[in-house]
């Protein structure tokens, strides 16, 4: 390898964040407010309503697919106090032994107060 190949590489990424791992709807709540890590839902009863309206937007097909996957995500940012489907990106994932897990990340860039702003009127 030349030399010119190690001095002009580029840095390594950061690791990824650390998730939040939740497992009551308070610890849901607060973790809910901040827009930076995943959140990893622990609990089977509150992840299940993440997982049904994740259900219901895949049969978004149907109209009436749409129609209660809308009703849910206003039940749950009523019930949350916060818009999740607008922050946050809804997954799911099955551990060995059938058990699912929601996982919710974060929309926003992680370090997005850190990044320079680009404005052409600077």
């Amino acid at each position: 390898m030349l030399e010119s190949s190690y001095i002009n590489a580029e840095p390594p990424k950061p690791p990824p964040p650390v998730p939040v791992r939740v497992s009551l709807k308070s610890q849901l709540m607060a973790a809910l407010r901040q827009n930076a890590r995943p959140i990893v839902i622990e609990d089977h009863e509150l992840a299940r309503p993440f997982a049904r309206l994740l259900r219901a937007r895949e049969l978004r097909v149907w109209a009436f697919g749409a129609l209660v996957a809308d009703t849910m995500s206003y039940a749950m940012r009523r019930s949350y106090g916060a818009d999740i489907e607008a922050h946050w990106y809804i997954g799911r994932y099955v551990l060995p032994g059938n058990v699912e897990k929601v996982i919710l990340k974060p929309k926003a860039l992680p370090y997005a107060s850190e990044a320079p702003a680009l404005s052409p009127y600077r």
